[in-house]
């Protein structure tokens, strides 16, 4: 099976064809699509609203279908009867047993609350991107919990890594031009209160003393451990990085959305002062 492949499922609504234009400037490896209908979509009724809300859900999954024929991406209509989640989990158990490896996105732009809510649970199974058109034009990256996120955030030490980044640069998901901060400002901050197990940073280890030997004691924020520390926020997704334009031999950092999340989420105001404070700040 071709480990490349990325199925893109959108759940349908009147706006959805806008919006599936709009994701290839996000997305431009979808290599097929499912739209998943539901079947009241396609029955007649007496009342006229009605009937032109649902012809405009039909007329948008044609136009979604017309596009990816246009693409030359294969494009197939999956119809959910009612009830929706049982429904959705059959579906996507079909498609993920045709596509094991398959990357996996999901735009919930249209539809009921009941099929979003459906293929939003299991997308956290698949491991998918979520997407969500909010104006109808333009689909938003939507943030999934990574199951490990807690446990990590609750080390003090990326608590007040990741304070210092949303107060001084803020966060690039609610601002693209949130600022960047350095990486040597970042390792000036953390030194003094670093907390090499589960000591709270207000209350850190006196300093160490180097042993005969001239070895460093592990109280000591070392180069080496700061950077590891970096590493993992940016394996998470918790912070980007890049090199600052005005020295290329220095990195700079600012937290994503997702961090952001992490971070309100499950940081611990006792912490510190200034976790207290960002958490506490809008």
């Amino acid at each position: 099976m071709d480990r490349k492949e990325h199925i893109h499922i959108i759940s349908a609504g009147e706006g959805i064809h806008t919006a599936y234009s709009a994701s290839f400037r996000m997305l431009p490896g979808i290599t097929r699509t499912y739209v998943f209908a539901e079947s009241a979509n396609y029955e007649s009724s007496p009342d006229p609203v009605t009937t032109k809300m649902r012809l405009a859900v039909k007329n948008a999954v044609s136009a979604v279908q017309e596009i990816s024929t246009s693409l030359s991406i294969p494009c197939s209509r999956e119809m959910i009867f009612p009830p929706a989640y049982p429904a959705v989990r059959d579906a996507l158990t079909k498609i993920r047993l045709a596509f094991p490896d398959a990357r996996y996105s999901f735009d919930l732009s249209g539809g009921s609350k009941e099929l979003c809510t459906a293929l939003f649970s299991f997308a956290l199974w698949l491991d998918g991107d979520v997407y969500s058109s909010f104006d109808e034009k333009t689909p938003r990256h939507v943030p999934l919990p990574d199951r490990s996120v807690r446990t990590l955030i609750s080390n003090p030490n990326y608590q007040v890594i990741l304070a210092h980044l949303i107060r001084k640069g803020g966060a690039a998901g609610e601002n693209p031009g949130a600022a960047w901060v350095s990486r040597q400002y970042l390792y000036q901050q953390l030194h003094p209160i670093y907390a090499p197990s589960r000591t709270k940073p207000e209350n850190p280890p006196l300093p160490g003393i180097p042993s005969r030997r001239g070895h460093t004691p592990v109280t000591v924020l070392s180069q080496a451990t700061f950077s590891g520390f970096m590493a993992t926020l940016l394996e998470t997704g918790l912070v980007e990085e890049e090199f600052a334009p005005e020295n290329r031999k220095e990195k700079v950092y600012r937290v994503t959305g997702h961090g952001e999340i992490a971070f309100r989420f499950f940081a611990d105001p006792a912490t510190g002062t200034l976790v207290k404070s960002v958490l506490e700040s809008k």
